[in-house]
């Protein structure tokens, strides 16, 4: 069995499991499943051999907040801004939201994941296998919600758990950019703070990032400016 027919039936299946809230998209190295309002997103990788594949050991949680993105999207996809990390490139996903987390499966309650413990290749032609699979995963779906998309209904919400991680914790919690998309919550939370300072020290930073990986940071003190330029009335 190719690639493309390996596809086909994970896409079948996965449609016929999660079809009525999600619209499934498949690649060889994962499957994300992307609310159909784009309010939230659920992604896991594969590695994809010759006629079966193996599942890797995390699930993506990722939820999107529209007022946030509406704003940021022109500026990032203006500067070309990659807006996924490494892990999340390995994985496959294929989901742009504002905050994420990633749990290992065999953390999650109620959840069978021996075919990650063991490492089990998955005979690409195996339906019943392949469906079993993606219902532990609709398993982890659903503890996800709970513990992950309903806790952050808010930006408030989203804030006020930002003030009480350490700064790698942040890091993780934020989809990249990170600080970019933290600033923009921060000012349509507080609209007549005072904005330069923070706004500033971000692009100060950037800039100095800039100078050690100019290609990997490049253009992300613009975004910035034109960021703080939008909220201060102008135009982006």
């Amino acid at each position: 069995m190719g690639l493309k027919e390996i596809m086909e039936v994970l896409k079948k299946i996965a449609e016929e499991l999660f079809g009525n809230e999600f619209q499934c998209k498949t690649y060889k190295n994962g499957i994300t499943l992307a609310a159909k309002d784009n309010s939230k997103g659920f992604s896991f990788g594969l590695i994809s051999s010759p006629g079966s594949f193996q599942v890797r050991e995390k699930i993506f949680a990722m939820k999107r907040f529209e007022e946030v993105e509406a704003i940021l999207q022109p500026l990032l996809k203006k500067y070309k801004m990659p807006q996924g990390d490494f892990e999340q490139g390995v994985y496959g996903v294929n989901f742009i939201s504002t905050i994420k987390k990633a749990m290992p499966i065999q953390e999650i309650p109620g959840v069978d994941s021996s075919f990650i413990a063991n490492r089990i290749h998955i005979d690409s032609g195996n339906e019943a296998q392949i469906r079993q699979i993606l219902i532990e995963f609709k398993k982890a779906i659903e503890y996800q919600e709970e513990e992950f998309i309903n806790r952050y209904k808010t930006l408030k919400q989203v804030y006020e758990a930002q003030e009480q991680m350490t700064p790698d914790e942040r890091g993780v919690f934020f989809s990249e950019p990170g600080p970019i998309r933290f600033l923009a919550i921060e000012a349509l939370l507080n609209p007549s703070g005072e904005l330069d300072s923070k706004f500033e020290e971000t692009i100060n930073d950037y800039q100095a990032i800039e100078k050690k990986y100019p290609t990997e940071f490049k253009n992300y003190d613009k975004v910035t400016m034109e960021l703080l330029k939008y909220f201060k009335g102008g135009k982006a």
